[in-house]
């Protein structure tokens, strides 16, 4: 099995994104067990379900047009080694990644906790 070439595969990684994330964003997905983000808190309620992975699908297709016109506009630098391609582009994928994790996350931790029953009071006794 050939690996492709980095100037191809980060490009097709970005339309990747675009394509796993546009569904998302546009909350077409909904709640199942293998696509989005799934965590408890997502699963036990729609609207966190929604919420949530609507920012990741947001995230994710931003950063996958911005990893594409990065992998295809670093193709035109001269003098820029492979390793220095990969590089940026992997800082782009990893940076966008953890930045569509960290939000969605956040959404749905922030929903889960505005949704969990009022505290009970209880009268002191005389």
């Amino acid at each position: 099995m050939t690996v492709p070439q980095p100037t191809l595969a980060f490009p097709l990684l970005g339309l990747l994104s675009v394509a796993i994330g546009w569904p998302l964003a546009r909350r077409r997905i909904a709640p199942n067990r293998w696509y989005g983000v799934r965590v408890p808190s997502t699963l036990s309620s729609p609207e966190i379900w929604y919420e949530a992975n609507a920012v990741c699908g947001d995230e994710l297709v931003r950063m996958g047009l911005v990893l594409l016109v990065v992998g295809v506009g670093l193709r035109f630098v001269r003098g820029l080694p492979e390793i220095g391609y990969v590089a940026i582009c992997l800082t782009v994928f990893l940076v966008g990644s953890a930045r569509a994790t960290v939000r969605s996350l956040g959404i749905a931790r922030r929903l889960a906790a505005s949704h969990a029953a009022p505290p009970v009071y209880r009268k002191e006794p005389r």
